[in-house]
């Protein structure tokens, strides 16, 4: 079995795309590296995931805070997944 995509967007509060969001991987069904990477200037992003499973990502960024989110891999091609920001007091 290969490697699943899990492509991805961080949004923020009213629904507009966040760039340099750094995203992590909070848990997997497996170790991951302990790596951030940051969105493009879309809020996309896009991650390799090696095992099927339930996966929770975070995102950070500096004017909205924290926020996670979690995606089923199961292997059948890429899974998508949206990661929004809360309003700034919620962060």
């Amino acid at each position: 079995m290969g490697v699943t995509l899990i492509r991805g967007q961080v949004l923020d509060p009213g629904g507009g795309p966040v760039a340099g969001a750094a995203i992590y991987v909070v848990s997997a069904p497996g170790s991951m590296p302990d790596i951030a990477q940051l969105t493009d200037g879309d809020g996309q992003f896009t991650l390799a995931a090696p095992l099927p499973g339930r996966y929770t990502l975070g995102a950070r960024s500096d004017a909205f805070g924290q926020a996670q989110a979690e995606v089923e891999v199961g292997g059948k091609g890429p899974v998508a997944v949206e990661i929004r920001f809360g309003r700034p007091e919620e962060a």
